[in-house]
């Protein structure tokens, strides 16, 4: 039986693909490893190829045209046998010692959705930052939505955190859009209504990689991609009505995810200062006024989102320099 498929997106990720398939390969026969050659122009699909020849009972590679890494994860759900699904960037890794702990636990485990720490690790020699979750979940235990702590300002639910049962994702319908950045954010937010248990191990798991000029996350290219970012945040808002979201907890956690993205959707138009971003960041806000009226009134005056939307260059001024100095001063990504 395969426990966990991990799906390997990659684009031209010659330089740094080995590394993240040889910590994974430590799972043997218990986890299949698929790896995603995204219409790469460099040696991607051949290294996947070798990988597949030497380990046929645990690798698999597969070769597509280039539709982004939202439509590598759906190709990875099409091929997927394994119990548990988890996405694993190619730049990234996982930590051997919490690795083998997970195999050793997850086979005792039938929750909808595992959740793990992750650790920021810096190409430029910064201190590794953990982001536990240990004050939101109890630690080996199963539990309901209704049984969860309090997060942190700076603990969200992320695509590194996070491992859904491969049916609640069946169910789910997930399809996420191509060649659109950001799109994880919905990978982690359509399956929460369907996710009714949770088991959380308190081990600092996924290695999120961070310095890599051409990552989505630096802002030069957050400004790039803005218009992604506001897709996101849109489909995010207008998905589900949360009045019919039954469980208390749950339904705050979503509305408190929307709230973040539309944060994000508004600060990453109003980077490049100019009139375009204005614009977008507006029409973001009537697109949910029309979408989903009642969580636009939830939202719109008493969430970070309102204060990053305050009007004019002033407004701006503030809500970008507050951004990057909370940036600066919790280290988020």
């Amino acid at each position: 039986m395969k426990y966990i498929s991990f799906v390997v997106p990659c684009y031209n990720s010659q330089d740094y693909m080995e590394h993240c398939i040889e910590t994974l390969l430590i799972g043997k026969e218990d986890v299949e490893i698929i790896i995603i050659d995204d219409g790469s122009s460099d040696n991607t699909g051949k290294i996947a190829d070798d990988y597949q020849k030497k380990y046929p009972t645990i690798v698999k590679a597969i070769h597509q045209k280039n539709g982004g890494h939202g439509e590598g994860i759906n190709t990875g759900l099409k091929h997927a046998t394994g119990k548990y699904f988890k996405v694993v960037d190619s730049d990234d890794w996982v930590d051997k010692k919490a690795y083998k702990t997970l195999l050793r636990k997850i086979k005792n485990i039938d929750s909808d959705l595992i959740v793990m720490n992750y650790v920021y690790s810096y190409v430029d020699g910064r201190k590794d930052q953990t982001i536990s979750f240990k004050n939101v979940f109890k630690d080996d235990k199963e539990i309901t939505w209704s049984e969860i702590g309090k997060f942190k300002l700076t603990q969200y639910p992320s695509l590194h955190s996070l491992m859904y049962k491969k049916s609640v994702l069946d169910k789910s319908k997930i399809n996420l859009p191509k060649h659109v950045f950001y799109e994880d954010n919905l990978f982690i937010y359509w399956p929460m209504p369907n996710t009714e248990t949770i088991y959380y191990l308190d081990l600092d798991f996924y290695r999120y990689f961070i310095g890599r000029a051409d990552q989505s996350i630096q802002e030069p290219q957050l400004i790039k991609r803005s218009s992604h970012q506001v897709l996101v945040s849109r489909e995010v808002c207008n998905k589900y009505d949360l009045d019919e979201i039954k469980d208390k907890k749950l339904r705050k956690l979503m509305q408190r995810e929307c709230a973040f993205l539309m944060t994000l959707g508004i600060v990453f138009s109003r980077l490049a200062f100019n009139e375009e971003g204005e614009k977008q960041y507006k029409q973001l806000w009537e697109d949910v006024k029309k979408g989903n009226p009642k969580l636009y009134k939830k939202i719109r005056w008493t969430s970070m989102a309102t204060f990053v939307s305050l009007p004019g260059p002033v407004g701006r001024f503030i809500s970008i320099n507050g951004y990057r100095f909370a940036h600066k001063l919790v280290k988020f990504n």
